[in-house]
């Protein structure tokens, strides 16, 4: 009876956790409008990275974060001026 009952344990754990993952698995990963400023024309546009890539492009590229979710934005042409340091475009689409 015990070792039954070790089994049912370690079943609902690994169900557990396969259920675990995959609710995380299905979420989509959070992304982020920027202006980015393209190196060969100097032209500022607006794109869509992955938050894991933000801190790279407001250090190496002066890229900076465009306050919105809409997607129709990205391609659009933006100001990547950023005057106070904050790292949000003052100029806001």
């Amino acid at each position: 009876m015990r070792r039954l009952a070790v089994l049912f344990a370690m079943v609902f754990s690994v169900l557990g956790l396969m259920m675990s993952h995959q609710v995380l698995l299905a979420q989509p990963p959070v992304k982020q409008l920027v202006c980015h400023v393209s190196g060969k024309s100097g032209r500022a546009h607006i794109i869509e990275i992955s938050q894991n890539a933000v801190p790279a492009h407001l250090r190496n590229h002066g890229d900076c974060l465009i306050n919105s979710t809409d997607r129709a934005l990205i391609g659009e042409p933006c100001d990547s001026t950023d005057a106070n340091d904050n790292d949000i475009c003052d100029i806001q689409p």
